[in-house]
């Protein structure tokens, strides 16, 4: 009896085992294979838009330091330069590699003075050696971790189309879009103009139906990211051409929105405003 139970026993543990082997054929590579696989993808997206890349990098977690909006050109394998709309600093050159993790991971790994500032401690950022021309001129955050930001960058879709990335220590979302070539020789000057036209507005409010909610900034030296009453999330945000662009979509009485355009000043909105499409909402800056 013991012996046929033995047996028994022996045949379900090989039916287990032929039925896992026969599961491991759903993919004919190996995951090894597979994940270099997509490095190499990664490289060759990169590369493949000679114009560059823009990207919507928020340095933050907690994003009270809001957003900006970068231009990078991966040259090579092994080159990247990087451009800002927050300061005129010409293009900075470094190097880049793409390693394997949990997925292919974008490293920026020497110094680049314009996109490692984010990651630099308050300690240094608060140094003339490292400040950006145009940007600030004191201490942004913390001495030890400064606005927060990162080197490693967790690539989670690689097309031509776009590049979306998660921040390994924040998790943000970071996108890259393809920069098109009748563009690229305007678009960093235009999205610097817009900076220098929006970033001047303060003491803003926003208007639903009729409600007048006064907004203030999450972090008044950046003034990227506002803060209403009865909500400690910052609605965090990038200055576009067309006016804002936020991390996300956030809710103001009901009112969703992503994106606010900005409207020229016109009767009573001396200062114009940013309003969605569908006009039920307004940003007014009083100042």
């Amino acid at each position: 009896m013991k012996l046929k139970l033995f047996i028994l026993a022996i045949a379900i543990l090989s039916l287990s085992t032929g039925c896992e082997k026969k599961m491991d054929r759903i993919f004919e590579e190996s995951p090894t294979d597979r994940l270099n696989a997509s490095v190499s993808n990664v490289y060759a997206t990169l590369q493949s838009n000679k114009d560059g890349w823009l990207i919507k990098y928020y340095p933050s977690s907690a994003l009270e330091f809001g957003g900006y909006t970068l231009f990078a050109k991966f040259t090579n394998a092994v080159d990247v330069t990087v451009e800002g709309d927050m300061t005129t600093l010409p293009a900075q050159t470094s190097t880049y590699t793409i390693v394997p993790g949990a997925g292919p991971i974008l490293t920026f790994d020497t110094y680049n003075r314009l996109f490692h500032y984010f990651a630099l401690p308050g300690y240094f950022n608060k140094s003339a050696a490292y400040q950006l021309p145009g940007f600030l001129t004191a201490q942004i955050g913390s001495v030890n971790e400064g606005m927060k930001g990162e080197n490693d960058f967790l690539v989670t879709k690689a097309s031509a189309d776009s590049i979306v990335m998660e921040g390994r220590k924040s998790y943000n979302k970071v996108v890259l879009l393809p920069i098109k070539s009748t563009e690229a020789s305007t678009i960093v000057a235009s999205y610097r103009t817009a900076v220098a036209k929006f970033h001047a507005f303060s003491n803003y409010k926003f208007e639903v139906g009729t409600e007048s909610i006064a907004a203030t900034f999450a972090t008044a030296a950046t003034k990227r990211a506002l803060l209403i009453a009865g909500n400690t999330k910052p609605f965090a945000y990038r200055y576009t051409p067309t006016g804002l662009d936020f991390y996300s979509e956030y809710d103001i009485n009901g009112v969703k929105f992503r994106e606010l355009k900005y409207v020229e000043s016109t009767g009573t909105y001396t200062k114009g405003y940013f309003t969605n499409d569908a006009g039920t909402i307004k940003l007014v800056p009083q100042s």
